[in-house]
This record gives structure tokens, C-alpha cells and sequence, in this order.
């Protein structure tokens, strides 16, 4: 333990002072049985504990010497308790502190009916996987939701991705690339020719020629989107996320993927994943 002070006091009295305080490799002893156990104390230091097990605090405080009811210690009291529930209540901003980003750290934001991260999601979880290499006593839980009320759209075009995928690689088995603006024409009329969907027929019964924007628009209201559509879009999701934060090296004992969440979600929930964090 080692605290270095800077304090300074105005003619007026109003104080101000730093305290950094230092404490090194700190452990904790067994349980006591019947002890209260209302402050996440574990959980606050695995967030401030770097992989060194140093945990460095620099603690303001400013008030009045003229204030009889101002006491310093009682000061310091309630700031390092205020640091410890805000590891319950606001784990991530902790980490923010000290890797950057937000609270919002905690969601990871999808596109609609989409497992793929965006680059924003990935720069998110690049912040987040430092911060849990550094932070070793740390480990992450990732639950994946979805919703086929707020998706329903997103997981009909994504429906119909798929089977565009299908059928470019139906004739190049070799060519696992996406499909281009080039390519998306042909395929699109290659689809809707296969589909088995009610088609706009001419005087002569014969299906009509349509443009690119009213076959898609065709197989989109015809495309499925079911509730198990929704559950396995939550659970790619989450095995999404856990594939990054493996590749950017964060051990897969310390990376826990809950089941996923695909029921219906509040009025102005936006897709994505939530982490949560807790100790090992």
C-alpha cells in the first residue's frame, strides 16, 4: 500500500486535494458465515486490478474546512464506497475509465436480421478484450437476442441473402464470396424463377417479365421469417462475438456464451447482444 497526497487550502478554506492510492496484490481471506455481504468488493477489484494485481486510485475531494459537518475521512469513506457499488451497477463504465468507450460497452448493436459485426461493434469489443486481457480476474458472459416483431424484415432479407448465396455457389460450388451489386441482378431473376410463389401472370397466362425491384419485393413478401428464425439469429449473435474476443486473445475459459433471447422485446429495443461481466 503506498498513498501519495497533494492537498490545498484557500484563504476561504474550500480544500482541494488528490489522493492516489496504490495497493498491491490485494487478497481477500475465507468467507465469514453470517458476515453481510451487500458491496461486490471481488468484482470491484478484478475491474481495478490490472494483470500486475496493482489497483492504482486517484481519489479528489474538495469541500469546506468551514463546514463543521465536512470530515475527511468519512469523504474518502463514501467515494471508495460509491467506487465499489458502481462495480454492480456500472461495471463497463469502470473499464472505461481506464480503456475508453462507455457504459453502452455493455450492448453490442447488430443490423436488423444481421450476425455480422459492424465495424463499430468490432472497435467496441477491441476496447473490451484489452481490457479483459489486462484485468485477468475478470470473465464476460455474451447473450445473444433477437426479435422476429422488431426483425421481421431484416430476417426476410436475410432469408433471401441466403438463397442468393445459394444459388451463385449452385454454379460455382469453389466461390465462397459475397454476392456484388454485378452479380445481385442475375441471381435475383435465377431465384425467382425457381421460386414456387403466386407470379404476375400476362393476357396469355404466361408469367410477366418484371424489373429487379418487383421480384425482390415478390420473394421478400413471400420469404419465411418464423420464431425459430429469430432464435438461431440470437444464438449466431452471441457465437459471433464469442469468435472475436477468442480471436483477439482472450481465453475461452474467461468467455461464456448464455442462451439466447428471442421473445418479444420492448418498444424501442434495438437488435443486439448484452455482456455482462463477473469474476472467476
Amino acid at each position: 500500500l503506498s498513498v501519495d497526497v497533494n492537498y490545498k487550502v484557500l484563504p476561504n478554506g474550500q480544500l482541494t486535494a488528490s489522493n492516489r492510492l496504490v495497493l498491491n496484490q490485494l487478497t481477500f481471506g475465507e468467507p465469514v458465515e453470517g458476515a453481510p455481504n451487500s458491496l461486490p468488493v471481488k468484482l470491484a477489484v478484478a475491474l481495478l486490478a490490472d494483470r500486475q494485481g496493482v489497483i492504482d486510485l486517484d481519489l479528489p475531494i474538495s469541500g469546506s474546512l468551514n463546514d463543521p459537518q465536512f470530515r475527511l475521512g468519512p469523504v474518502i469513506g463514501r467515494i471508495i464506497v460509491n467506487l465499489i457499488g458502481k462495480a454492480l451497477t456500472s461495471p463497463f463504465s469502470l473499464l472505461a475509465s481506464a480503456f475508453g468507450g462507455g457504459e453502452e460497452m455493455n450492448q453490442v448493436p447488430f443490423a436488423p436480421g444481421s450476425a455480422t459485426l459492424t465495424p463499430e461493434a468490432q472497435q467496441s469489443l477491441d476496447k473490451i478484450a484489452k481490457a479483459l486481457v489486462d484485468r485477468p480476474a475478470l470473465k464476460i458472459t455474451v447473450t445473444g437476442m433477437a426479435s422476429l416483431q422488431a426483425e421481421r424484415e431484416g430476417l426476410q432479407r436475410e432469408g433471401l441473402q441466403q438463397r442468393l448465396l445459394a444459388e451463385k455457389r449452385r454454379t460455382n460450388p469453389a466461390d465462397t464470396s459475397p454476392v456484388s451489386a454485378a452479380e445481385y441482378p442475375a441471381l435475383l431473376k435465377e431465384v425467382y424463377g425457381r421460386a414456387e410463389i403466386p407470379k404476375p401472370r400476362n393476357l396469355v397466362g404466361l408469367a410477366k417479365e418484371l424489373t429487379v425491384p418487383e421480384m425482390e419485393a415478390l420473394l421478400l413478401a413471400n420469404q419465411a421469417a418464423t420464431d425459430a428464425m429469430a432464435t438461431e439469429l440470437a444464438t449466431q449473435r452471441g457465437q459471433a462475438i464469442r469468435t472475436y474476443l477468442v480471436a483477439q486473445k482472450l481465453p475461452v475459459e474467461r468467455l461464456f456464451v448464455a442462451a439466447p433471447k428471442a421473445g418479444k422485446q420492448a418498444e424501442k429495443w434495438t437488435p443486439r447482444a448484452d455482456l455482462s461481466l463477473g469474476t472467476q
